[in-house]
């Protein structure tokens, strides 16, 4: 599996990131600038500036329009949440015991996703390093056929040992604010642990709807997030599917409206139902407990787990799971 390393200034990366999507054969020919861009850009000049930098080496590393790059990072999102046809289905739990923290997570996505995700490493000086996990951002065939490939952050975790998940949330309402996968880097590149994470999406507005599962080697918390409001649920056990479980925030959940045969519930309470099943739970369980991930029920061969991940937080075990096991 590819292990990419990612060094230098905001600039510098995206230089190396355009560099990568040139030799890939990425055509943008088909791409059209959104109108949404200026208040996207106004808002990344607010919360994330070093973020344009890193697209105007993008840009300038692939010889793109850069207008064009622009659109897809900062807009791009928002457009595709707002065509309603996605089908994400992702599982992550948690368990405190003894002293320590057992996190288990399968990233479920189209089968493709597989023959192109890559794992990767970022360094910026004066941040935290962190290592980062991309579907590469791909969302169809189309998409690997056109080597449309880029590299987002699903998961990451930083050397501070704090990590953070996500999976897919479902709510009709968005708004003009910063990327669920940009949100990552942040927290990834300047947080130490849950506390300090908390605080950015308490001052970082998101666009889309998401939720974020997030540990260290004290604490655990999920954010359920509807791009206009957050809640924190915080628990020894947490399981994390796609749909709300705080009680407000169920009024503005859309899944059933729009995926009335969505496996979030099924996958939630098989998992449950297989930890309770548990007298005493050890980090060796973990991936016999992601197994139970009722990924297909809907979907079919659709959609199929990519990878899983097991970590022990506090002894810093983090593996990953597809067709080989690699320490993270």
């Amino acid at each position: 599996m590819k292990h990419i390393k990612f060094t230098g200034n905001y600039y510098d990366i995206g230089l190396q990131h355009g560099r990568i999507y040139r030799e890939n054969g990425l055509k943008l020919d088909k791409v059209k600038v959104s109108p949404m861009l200026p208040e996207q850009i106004a808002v990344y000049k607010k919360f994330y500036p070093e973020i344009l930098e890193e697209l105007r080496g993008i840009a300038e590393g692939g010889n793109f329009d850069k207008e064009k790059i622009m659109s897809i990072y900062l807009c791009g999102e928002i457009h595709w949440y707002r065509q309603k046809l996605h089908i994400p289905a992702c599982t992550i739990f948690g368990i405190k015991t003894k002293g320590d923290i057992l996190v288990g997570r399968n990233l479920d996505w189209i089968p493709i996703t597989k023959k192109v995700m890559e794992i990767y490493d970022r360094h910026i000086p004066g941040k935290f390093r962190f290592t980062g996990i991309s579907d590469m951002l791909i969302g169809s065939e189309y998409d690997v056929k056109n080597k449309f490939l880029f590299h987002d952050s699903i998961d990451g975790l930083n050397e501070k040992g704090l990590y953070i998940g996500i999976t897919f949330a479902y709510c009709d309402r968005w708004r003009h604010g910063i990327s669920w996968r940009d949100v990552n880097k942040y927290i990834m590149e300047n947080c130490e642990n849950v506390d300090q994470a908390l605080a950015v999406f308490r001052r970082i507005p998101l666009s889309i709807p998401k939720n974020f599962f997030i540990a260290d080697t004290e604490r655990m918390v999920v954010v359920e997030h509807t791009s206009e409001q957050f809640r924190v649920l915080e628990s020894d056990l947490l399981i994390k599917t796609n749909h709300y479980l705080d009680p407000e925030l169920k009024k503005e959940d859309t899944i059933l409206k729009h995926r009335p045969a969505h496996s979030t519930y099924v996958r939630y309470y098989k998992t449950l139902q297989k930890i309770n099943s548990y007298k005493e739970i050890n980090y060796d369980d973990l991936l016999d407990i992601l197994k139970v991930s009722f990924q297909d029920c809907e979907f079919g061969s659709n959609i199929k787990t990519i990878w899983s991940l097991t970590l022990d937080m506090k002894n810093k075990m983090y593996e990953m799971h597809t067709d080989e096991k690699v320490r993270l």
